[in-house]
């Protein structure tokens, strides 16, 4: 894996769990759950919004490390005709300001007549930054990305992320939901996960079948392969631990299982960090 590549996985995971968290906190707002407060409470750790901004805000400091000279970052904005890169950039500026737009808004008491426009425009601006980003790694010249695996790997990473978030928030009593949307949320984090466990099985078998060159990667063996494994082997604990948590609490986890939610938790986010890191181990170009 190239040195580089680190700071793009920092960078894609960071990006996509911020959207995922303004996807299911918008979608939180339609399924009935009280918003408003929560948004009113601007810089704090329990307001999604603030946590989307954080997250967003990492990633982007993360990517000027990326650039061999940050200073030239604006330039990047030059091409929007041709070149996805520069969308990309477009979009997270757009996706941060509607986000720091929602933020301060917040703190007023009006906020609620127009909140469920704001986070439509969190959540719109958000899917046009993730699609530009699925889009500059769908190249031909590059087989392991060109595929539906890169689309559905980044949006699986962005809701799986979301969900758990929310759920956690609710866990610690930052974020009051119902029976009714804790339960859609735990089911649908369920099968998100058992997605991203078929798809990257699916994934691996035609990396597995890839000719990648006397100097390409080595995918179906060696260290790569065991990450792949030990990746699998997350995703079936977490698959468990789910179900088990909805089996045994119901729609909404109790407060008695926050370490097991925060277990929970980090079993995610640590396998998802690994997929990225194999998603960008597997590179290698054909043709020019």
């Amino acid at each position: 894996m190239r040195n580089k590549d680190w700071t793009l996985v920092m960078f894609t995971t960071l990006t996509q769990a911020s959207v995922g968290i303004i996807l299911c906190f918008t979608l939180l707002n339609y399924l009935g759950a009280d918003v408003d407060l929560i948004v009113q409470q601007g810089l704090s750790l329990k307001n999604p919004v603030f946590l989307a901004i954080a997250f967003v805000g990492i990633a982007t400091l993360i990517s000027f490390l990326h650039l061999g000279s940050p200073s030239n970052a604006p330039n990047a904005l030059n091409n929007l005709s041709g070149s996805w890169i520069s969308r990309e950039i477009l979009a997270l500026a757009i996706y941060s300001l509607s986000l720091l737009l929602t933020l301060v808004l917040g703190w007023g008491d009006w906020i609620h007549r127009y909140l469920a426009h704001l986070l439509v425009l969190n959540a719109f601006s958000g899917l046009a930054l993730l699609w530009m980003m699925i889009r500059i790694y769908v190249m031909p010249t590059i087989p392991p990305w060109n595929s539906w695996y890169t689309g559905a790997s980044f949006v699986a990473t962005a809701v799986c992320l979301g969900l758990l978030t929310l759920l956690l928030l609710s866990q610690a009593e930052f974020v009051v939901l119902d029976d009714r949307a804790g339960g859609l949320l735990t089911i649908f984090l369920i099968v998100v996960l058992i997605i991203e466990l078929i798809a990257a099985l699916f994934h691996q078998r035609r990396l597995n079948q890839l000719d990648t060159g006397f100097d390409g990667p080595i995918l179906d063996r060696g260290i790569f392969y065991r990450l792949f494994l030990l990746r699998m082997v997350m995703l079936t604990v977490a698959v468990l631990m789910t179900a088990l948590l909805f089996l045994m609490s119901g729609p909404l986890p109790e407060s008695g299982q926050y370490l097991w939610m925060c277990s929970l938790f980090i079993l995610v986010v640590v396998q998802e960090f690994v997929g990225r890191l194999l998603f960008y181990s597997s590179y290698f170009r054909i043709g020019v």
